[in-house]
């Protein structure tokens, strides 16, 4: 027995025709995009989201918080892939410290973000040397030869650690969306002054339309 069926779209209630035993349907094509550029971005973690802002977290935050963030921009997407923090401090110090301060923070330096629907996302909010320095791990293992020379002046102790947000996150890490209020923050919640160079700077690239 034959089987007459009848199909329509549901919006518009408009039925597609059978003619010479072929379905025949509306073809519609997507909006046509203007051709995709990239360029690498590359900016400081800054007290007030601008590049030429001040980048030194080595503040006391511990009655009010202080926050450095990068802000959307208005025309493009930025992709955050890669953080890199540099902390130097004037005297050999112990992993469990924060900087050469003789102990951990209270609170933590939070890493964190607000998405597209205003929620806080937290990446993660490092206490003490060790705590950093497991974010930057590959293999598990905080090596030996952790702690640096030299990094901000000739007697400086310290060291650098890179998180690749690729691996924790999403693909390419974070996304601040074009024209949004999207910001990606690093906020200082306790006294880390003891570090005498502390900073971060972000890496990735910014896409956009001709």
């Amino acid at each position: 027995m034959p089987i007459k069926s009848h199909i329509e779209d549901p919006l518009t209630s408009d039925g597609a025709k059978v003619l010479d035993d072929s379905l025949l349907v509306t073809k519609n094509d997507a909006p046509p995009m203007l051709p995709q550029y990239r360029e690498i971005f590359s900016q400081y973690f800054t007290v007030d989201g601008t590049a030429a802002g001040s980048h030194d977290l080595g503040v006391d935050g511990s009655a009010t918080a202080v926050d450095y963030w990068i802000p959307a921009h208005q025309e493009r997407d930025t992709y955050i892939s890669k953080i890199v923090f540099l902390v130097g401090y004037g005297a050999s110090a112990y992993l469990w410290d924060f900087a050469d301060a003789g102990a951990a923070l209270t609170n933590g330096v939070k890493i964190w973000y607000r998405n597209t629907y205003s929620n806080f996302i937290v990446i993660d909010s490092p206490k003490s040397n060790s705590d950093f320095l497991r974010l930057g791990l590959t293999d598990g293992n905080i090596p030996t030869s952790w702690e640096l020379r030299h990094l901000g002046a000739t007697n400086d102790y310290g060291y650098m650690l890179s998180i690749d947000l690729s691996k924790i996150m999403y693909p390419y890490g974070i996304k601040l969306d074009a024209g949004t209020s999207q910001k990606f923050y690093i906020t200082i919640q306790d006294d880390c002054t003891d570090a005498d160079d502390f900073n971060c700077k972000a890496f990735g690239f910014e896409r956009f339309e001709q």
